[in-house]
């Protein structure tokens, strides 16, 4: 009866724990209303069109009705470093509160022209639209809320760059929280903080129902080619934490990166996290600053740990230290059970087996490749090269024990857990050094569990085999708790990082990021598992290790490189030069061949060189590029109704107006080769080899390109060109103005059209005044 009873518990505990829990406050419903307006209703929306205007008119209203004094920036944000203007409308709502100071939820509502933008970031406007409507309902408030959606973001941080030249944001904003996406699922996670300021973590560690983040993951995102407005706001000594989806992230910047697509989980948790940290915040004294970069890290999303460099000091410290007692007391009992002689083959062994096993990894990873018609055939399906890499690792470890046994019995290795612990820990000491100099952000990862294995090591009899075991299944929780959850999230966000860089992805990164895992979690793992006596069928252990290998390799090799759902990313584009019949077309993408469609220009060939020095743009970089030359674009979107060069003083003066006829362009203002203004109206850079001010969101009433230079330019400044650059084709179908020979079930392309300009042509050079 008691058995019954006690199932019965079991099994109505979740029913009883949900009918009591409260109701969020946080609405998914709402959220996911947002999302469907932005990416789906409206759609693609990049900076400077009427898709974007309309998303800011239905955020605005959104803002009046949840009670926020809402105004719009609009500015010409320029970003000198990168030689870049845009038109921006930037949306600042505030919400008073008992005090002026405010806390932010910022996001951009802007998309790439080449994705409707359900994650990046529909995702994190509605996070921020529903949480500044549960925050503004309350009735007590001690900081003020500000609402901060940033336009052009994908055209170069630009509102950004406006936001921080607002007066009333930089004297107000004291703290924000910044959601951002690169994936369509998964948890939130916080990988970057800062500048400094370690106090602004402790609510998301203290608060946050689903919190999760590592300091880390800032270490991987500074190798990144991508950047958010965090970046700007960071530079500007306002302190943040930056939020950022990384799940099922094949669709980012795609045609697939629909509402549907969107995880509701990932919807309701990150709303859940920013409502629950901007209301501990308000606990806080967001005023204050501190020189501090704490370390953190969640556990298994139910809780967060964050320390600052006196907690990060004495960890590695105690780590280093206990680290090497441990492997003093553990090494002599490993010598004394049988002599240094057979310790060190054993260390050798040890060293050759692990060489042997992250060698087959990457042969395994190089003979797939080689076996399919692609270069990157685990891109859709990561998981068959996943268990692959286990599996062939596991199996050449196996086959190392097992041909060490035709060794003479003296030369046998030791069985022992205390003789893995002796092979171990050097190695973990040597790591949880070099990250503690050169990665302190990711260092937790090697000295805590460097600090538990040398603490309980140093304190277990070393010869009692059942001791050992203890302390390594102790030690296996916390390596496994620190390193399995986020290994598997790394794997699979490096297949679709690398998957939509310009580049073969190299055969060795995934053995690379399953080693580092195997260096902290097959020690512990061996010491627990390992006998100390031969097994009595050995053989039966190499055939289930073969048959792994066999079907995971298997599953390998037939799984779909390419689906529509994890497509294979293309880019086009198309030039038409100046006063040409036709254009050069180019198609690049990381995978050989083209696969159009009918219709499609003839004469395709690999490009063999750069561009032709006439056009000033640089090749693209991807390691499959086709060109021919095909039909023209047609006319210039553009007017340019404004061309002169004339004395000014002691040197000459350039102004040319250029006009759209279509909104959203951008325009490149080239100078020719050699040439650099002494003062310009526009930022440049040089780009090619040739000084470029570059105009994005080109606003209806055109813009006025003035500069000037010394003496001796008039001749050349009349090679001064224009490049307007479009996304998508004219004539082109879809609201992409993609050709209708592209093919689209597994293929998704970024595209555009460029026209290059000559209006100095036909100018006359200006005559110099008579003296």
């Amino acid at each position: 009866m008691r058995v019954r009873v006690l199932k019965l518990a079991v099994l109505l505990f979740p029913v009883l724990t949900a009918c009591t829990r409260p109701e969020a406050l946080f609405n998914e419903q709402n959220a996911r209303a947002h999302v469907n307006m932005l990416a789906g209703t409206i759609g693609s929306r990049p900076v400077g069109t009427p898709a974007n205007a309309r998303a800011r008119e239905y955020l605005i209203e959104q803002l009046r009705l949840f009670g926020f004094d809402v105004r719009v920036q609009e500015s010409d944000a320029r970003r000198a470093e990168a030689g870049l203007t845009a038109r921006v409308s930037n949306i600042i709502a505030v919400r008073g509160g008992a005090r002026d100071d405010a806390v932010g939820l910022l996001s951009h509502y802007d998309s790439v022209p080449d994705a409707p933008g359900a994650a990046d970031d529909a995702f994190g406007v509605a996070v921020s639209l529903e949480a500044a409507r549960v925050l503004a309902a309350r009735a007590e408030r001690n900081w003020s809320l500000m609402v901060l959606v940033t336009d052009g973001e994908e055209a170069g941080l630009m509102g950004a760059a406006a936001l921080v030249t607002d007066r009333e944001v930089v004297r107000r904003l004291k703290a924000y929280i910044n959601v951002e996406a690169q994936g369509s699922a998964g948890d939130a996670h916080l990988f970057e903080t800062g500048p400094e300021n370690g106090w602004l973590l402790r609510p998301w560690a203290r608060v946050a129902p689903h919190p999760r983040g590592d300091s880390y993951a800032l270490s991987i995102y500074r190798q990144l080619p991508s950047d958010t407005d965090f970046s700007v706001l960071k530079r500007h000594d306002i302190p943040g934490l930056n939020f950022a989806l990384i799940g099922d992230s094949y669709a980012y910047h795609t045609a697939r990166d629909t509402p549907e697509r969107l995880s509701s989980r990932s919807l309701r948790d990150t709303g859940e996290n920013v409502v629950a940290i901007v209301a501990g915040l308000d606990g806080t004294d967001i005023t204050q600053r501190s020189p501090d970069t704490p370390s953190f890290f969640d556990i298994n999303t139910t809780t967060a740990v964050t320390y600052g460099p006196t907690v990060f000091w004495s960890i590695a410290v105690a780590a280093l230290v206990l680290g090497v007692i441990g492997w003093v007391r553990v090494s002599s009992a490993a010598i004394g059970m049988g002599g240094v002689g057979r310790w060190l083959l054993t260390m050798m062994w040890t060293i050759v087996g692990a060489a042997l096993v992250v060698g087959s990894m990457i042969a395994a990873t190089w003979l797939l490749r080689v076996a399919r018609e692609v270069y990157h055939p685990w891109y859709a399906r990561p998981n068959g090269l996943l268990a692959l890499l286990v599996a062939v690792g596991a199996t050449v470890g196996w086959s190392v024990v097992r041909v060490g046994q035709w060794l003479p019995a003296r030369a046998h290795g030791l069985r022992h857990p205390v003789v893995t612990w002796s092979a171990a820990l050097p190695l973990w000491v040597l790591l949880a050094s070099l990250a503690v100099w050169l990665v302190p952000g990711a260092a937790h990862l090697w000295t805590l569990p460097l600090l538990c294995a040398g603490l309980l090591l140093s304190l277990a009899p070393p010869g009692s085999d059942s001791g050992i075991r203890i302390v390594s299944i102790l030690v296996l929780a916390v390596a496994g708790t620190m390193w399995l959850p986020d290994t598997v999230d790394l794997f699979h966000f490096a297949v679709a990082i690398f998957g939509r860089q310009p580049i073969v992805t190299p055969v060795y990164i995934y053995a690379v990021i399953m080693a580092a895992a195997a260096m902290m979690l097959v020690p512990p793992l061996v010491a627990v598992t390992g006998r100390t006596q031969p097994l009595l069928r050995p053989s039966l252990m190499t055939a289930v290790l073969l048959l792994a290998v066999a079907v995971s390799a298997g599953y390998a090799y037939i799984a779909p490189a390419y689906t529509f759902d994890e497509p294979l990313r293309r880019h086009m584009r198309a030039i038409q030069p100046a006063s040409a019949g036709t254009a050069i077309w180019e198609v690049a993408g990381i995978e050989p061949g083209l696969d159009l469609e009918e219709g499609a220009p003839h004469g395709w060939s690999p490009a063999s060189g750069p561009l032709p020095e006439s056009i000033p743009l640089s090749p693209l970089p991807h390691p499959f590029v086709f060109r021919t030359v095909g039909p023209p674009l047609g006319p210039a979107p553009v007017t340019i109704t404004g061309f002169a060069v004339r004395p000014l003083g002691e040197g000459m003066e350039l102004e040319l107006t250029v006009v759209p006829r279509e909104p959203g362009l951008r325009v490149l203002f080239v100078l020719p080769a050699g040439l650099t203004p002494a003062r310009a109206s526009l930022p440049g850079v040089l780009r090619a080899g040739r000084w470029t001010a570059t105009y994005a969101a080109v606003p209806a009433e055109g813009v006025a390109f003035r500069a000037s230079f010394g003496k001796g330019t008039e001749e050349t400044l009349l090679k001064t060109e224009v490049m307007v650059r479009s996304a998508g084709f004219p004539g082109g179908i879809g609201w992409q103005r993609m050709p209708s020979w592209t093919p689209h079930q597994r293929v998704v392309w970024t595209a555009s059209a460029g026209w290059l300009l000559r209006p100095g042509a036909d100018a006359i050079a200006p005559v110099q005044p008579l003296r």
